[in-house]
């Protein structure tokens, strides 16, 4: 055996080491008890804007769209939901491709193109993130610090946006004609109403929607958490989860949960509860709604299915 197989042993054989001592420490039963006496009210209604959240972003994505080419909002809101309900199947970048083939097939446009506007709207939901956080820091900051980072980050936005209007994008556009960054220009450089601003305003739109979903889950496991530990819990996870390396970010989610709520010095099983709950309220609908649009065998087409151009 090579240095490299018994290395990767080693860690598999310490992982599930871990693995058996944390279980069997952990507080089960108070973690069921939690479940089991839920408010199913509260979680139903996180349920409801967690999909208003997946909507806020099909919406940003569609403005993204329309900037390169007719498309249709109905077609960019299915391709999102599809997405959604692939990557909380599997791992990577699967649901953004199926999102691409969706659009491709429905309205025509070319999966180059699709994919460009989704990497530009990745782009935009990390502004639109930015500005939230900005604003959400300020206002209820979780930590000591939080207000001053709040307040640089509103100002990034800004500057940003300011340097965004004084971009000479006709000039920026010639000089992009023909190259393989050209789509990229022209999404961000096209003129119209709906534009960049009001597709960082969905997206931030998106964030907040999120927050109260966190928010509401934990409270409706009995964990009288703030809105600063919820807000702590959005970021911890979505900082985690980035990489995708479990479907639907399964065991990340929790563990990000667990370490932010003890921080804040809530009980191990109600941490618990709240990242199973969470993950059931955003993962269940979505899953629903993506099969009652493509039908079960087409979503699992397009988890296997390997992008085409």
């Amino acid at each position: 055996m090579t240095r490299r197989v018994w290395i990767t042993a080693a860690l598999v054989v310490a992982g599930l080491a871990l693995s058996l001592r944390f279980g069997l420490r952990f507080p089960w039963l108070p973690t069921f008890r939690a479940l089991r006496s839920a408010d199913w009210l509260m979680l139903t209604a996180a349920a409801a804007v967690n999909v208003v959240s997946v909507a806020a972003k099909g919406s940003a994505w569609y403005l993204m769209l329309r900037r390169l080419g007719p498309s249709r909002h109905v077609t960019a809101q299915a391709a999102t939901f599809v997405g959604a309900a692939v990557n909380s199947l599997s791992v990577s970048v699967s649901g953004e491709a199926a999102r691409a083939q969706l659009v491709t097939a429905k309205d025509g446009i070319s999966f180059g193109t699709a994919v460009a506007s989704l990497v530009t709207t990745r782009v935009i939901e990390a502004l639109g993130l930015i500005a939230f956080l900005g604003v959400a820091l300020v206002a209820l900051p979780p930590w000591p610090w939080a207000r001053p980072a709040g307040l640089a980050l509103i100002a990034l936005v800004v500057a940003l946006g300011l340097g965004y209007r004084i971009i000479p994008w006709d000039r920026v556009r010639s000089a992009a004609e023909g190259r393989r960054y050209e789509p990229f220009v022209r999404m961000l450089g096209a003129s119209g109403q709906n534009g960049v601003n009001a597709a960082v305003a969905l997206t931030s739109v998106s964030w907040l929607a999120q927050w109260v979903t966190y928010h509401w889950t934990i409270q409706a496991t009995h964990t009288a958490a703030s809105s600063s530990a919820s807000l702590a819990a959005l970021v911890v996870s979505n900082v985690a989860g980035i990489l995708r390396l479990t479907p639907g970010n399964i065991g990340v989610l929790q563990g990000s949960l667990i370490l932010v709520m003890r921080e804040f010095r809530f009980p191990l099983a109600n941490a618990l509860a709240a990242g199973l709950a969470l993950q059931a309220v955003q993962v269940l609908p979505i899953l629903v709604i993506g099969i009652a649009i493509v039908g079960a065998r087409g979503l699992r087409g397009l988890v296997t299915a390997p992008a085409s151009s």
